[in-house]
C-alpha cells in the first residue's frame, strides 16, 4: 500500500520518509530526541536505513498532526506497517546491526 489515512490526513510512504529526512536534520544522532531510546515510555521503533525512529514523531512530522492528538502504539505503528515499514519492540530493535 502506497498511502494511508490516518485521523482523515491521507499519508504516504514519501511523506514519511520526508520526516524521517527532517528528523535526521535536527538529530543527527536520533538518541538525542528526548533520549528516547532510554525511556521506557518510548515502547517501538520504526528502522530504516539502520537507523531507528521513534514512530509518533516521525508521524506527526508527516502529517503536521500534534503527538498530543494521537497514541501511540497500535494506532501509530499500524500507519508504518501499512506503508511497508519495518516497526518493533524498541529494546529488541537496539541491538540490531546498524
Amino acid at each position: 500500500m502506497t498511502q494511508v489515512v490516518f485521523k482523515g490526513q491521507t499519508v504516504t510512504r514519501e511523506a514519511i520518509l520526508s520526516a524521517m529526512r527532517a528528523f535526521d536534520a535536527e538529530f543527527p544522532d536520533s538518541a538525542l530526541y528526548e533520549r528516547w531510546l532510554e525511556k521506557e515510555s518510548y515502547k517501538y521503533a520504526v528502522t530504516y536505513a539502520g537507523r531507528l525512529y521513534p514512530p509518533k514523531r516521525i508521524l506527526s512530522l508527516a502529517t503536521g498532526i500534534s503527538t498530543t492528538q494521537f497514541s501511540g502504539g497500535d494506532q501509530t505503528n499500524n500507519v508504518f506497517l501499512a506503508l511497508g515499514f519495518e516497526v518493533g519492540n524498541k529494546c529488541q530493535m537496539i541491538g540490531a546491526p546498524k
